[in-house]
């Protein structure tokens, strides 16, 4: 009975409870499923079966029998899945279909959801080596939404919160199957924004693995997952302010993704990254006509995640060079489709639109959408978004001549932005924290302010920004009546730097 109250208390940790379910098992009659040969029998008769167009009724009565039949038709296709590609796609098709209209009672362990993921995975897959890229991006799509709602992403969450992807536990995931390495760099992906610095250690070790390969993979997987961690680890990089880094696994990402089965989409989200290093280097008249390109091909290929994350800095990229109207046409479609997009998203559109409207002067209706910004964000563990809100939010206090409350949020946004490992945004929150004291006449704390960005935005060849700070540095001199000695001395390190 103890056991047994364990295992079902709310909020009960699954990884606390194995070992009381081991010793659980011990002494009782557990069902460990039934021969091997039979399944495998069965699995080929339910195939046949689907194939002909005949009656099919997977029977639940017998659970087991019925889970140990479905598991041996994915052991079957992943096996065939090389040399058979097109029969293994349509009986993925059809057995998911077939599956997603079965009730399965007092599956407690979500059974059936691992069994709906692993025949997405096949039939991705398959899709894939046949170059069907817009069917492969389908049934992508398809797996990560499943994956996000699953008890296999729980357990993912606790693997993560227990020692990161450098444990024994996340080892024995990784060397499971090809389908485990696959959910833990859909799940570094999503938190990245959570913890930037632990997911760009992860997925380095993760393509270190890859590249000795300790990880076994099949020749189809092998270069796609190199591709994948390097270009997960070059987009977290980019997260704390590593350009020259993000460069070099945006270059190994590319190399391994040209030898891929099925190129074109790994390469459309290699160049977005690349878009995203224009943007960190303050080139934002070159993304604009490039976004819109790319937008263009994410369209294509059905790849509507990553066109939500294209529009987002193309709308961001107008709104820096002051074309603010033409910002919010670009966001309008993604307002439209909000149904789609799944929350965490969704709270960037919110985040950008709403700074958008408020450098319009619609006020009111940026407070309302920072509001609903920063919930989403929350829910979603999007951190950096959720620094921003506050930068963001400041500005609307700043307009209204409400100075003080806009430094706190300012000096929230940039210890946010510290903790994050965020060099780059800590520097950007440094300057308005600067012209934030300027405007309360407080010039000294101003200067101090920049002299502590402008390192960073030197090393991060931000040099339009880094002119800004030295603007705002000649001014808090200024009023200081201090002498121009300290300006001409940075304006050579720029000039030596360019």
């Amino acid at each position: 009975m103890r056991t047994e109250s364990t295992i079902s208390a709310p909020g009960g940790d699954l990884l606390d409870v194995i070992s009381d379910w081991i010793a659980v098992g011990r002494r009782k009659n557990l069902p460990v499923g039934g021969d091997v040969s039979e399944a495998l029998a069965a699995a080929n008769e339910l195939r046949r079966r689907v194939r002909a167009a005949e009656p099919v009724e997977l029977d639940f009565q017998y659970q087991e029998v019925a889970a140990d039949t479905l598991h041996a038709v994915c052991r079957l296709l992943s096996d065939e899945c090389l040399e058979l590609p097109r029969s293994v796609l349509e009986d993925a098709r059809s057995i998911q279909g077939l599956l997603e209209d079965c009730l399965w009672s007092e599956d407690y362990l979500e059974e059936r959801e691992s069994l709906l993921l692993s025949l997405a995975f096949v039939a991705w897959r398959a899709a894939r080596l046949l170059g069907f890229s817009c069917e492969a991006q389908h049934w992508e799509s398809e797996y990560k939404k499943m994956f996000r709602r699953s008890l296999l992403w729980s357990v993912a969450e606790n693997v993560w919160a227990s020692a990161g992807w450098l444990n024994p536990p996340a080892n024995h995931m990784l060397s499971r199957d090809p389908e485990a390495i696959f959910q833990v760099l859909l799940y570094l992906q999503d938190h990245g924004e959570a913890n930037p610095q632990a997911v760009s250690e992860s997925a380095t070790r993760i393509y270190r693995s890859l590249q000795m390969d300790r990880l076994r993979l099949p020749n189809d997987l092998h270069s796609f997952f190199l591709g994948e961690s390097a270009r997960l680890t070059g987009s977290v990089l980019r997260m704390v302010g590593n350009p020259a880094l993000v460069e070099e696994w945006a270059d190994l990402a590319e190399e391994h993704f040209g030898s891929d089965s099925n190129p074109r989409p790994s390469l459309a989200r290699v160049a977005f990254l690349r878009l995203t290093l224009l943007y960190e280097k303050s080139q934002w008249d070159l993304v604009p006509k490039a976004a819109r390109a790319l937008d263009s091909s994410f369209s294509d290929l059905g790849m509507e995640e990553d066109r939500v994350k294209c529009r987002i800095l193309w709308a961001a990229s107008l709104k820096l060079v002051g074309r603010f109207r033409e910002a919010l046409e670009v966001l309008e479609p993604l307002r439209r489709s909000k149904g789609g997009i799944r929350p965490g998203l969704y709270g960037w559109v919110l985040l950008q639109s709403g700074d958008l409207h408020q450098l319009c002067g619609e006020y009111s209706r940026a407070l309302e959408e920072f509001a609903e910004a920063d919930r989403l964000l929350r829910e979603g563990k999007q951190f950096t978004g959720l620094a921003d809100v506050n930068s963001m939010l400041s500005c609307v206090y700043r307009s209204h001549g409400m100075l003080s409350e806009a430094l706190q949020l300012l000096k929230s946004s940039c210890e946010e932005h510290a903790q994050l490992g965020m060099k780059s945004l800590e520097a950007s929150n440094r300057m308005l924290i600067a012209e934030t004291y300027l405007a309360m006449g407080r010039p000294r704390e101003a200067e101090s302010e920049i002299r502590a960005a402008l390192p960073v935005l030197e090393e991060q060849s931000m040099v339009a920004d880094a002119v800004a700070a030295v603007n705002i540095l000649r001014e808090a001199i200024r009023q200081q009546k201090a002498g121009p000695k300290a300006i001409s001395d940075i304006r050579e390190r720029l000039r030596s730097k360019n």
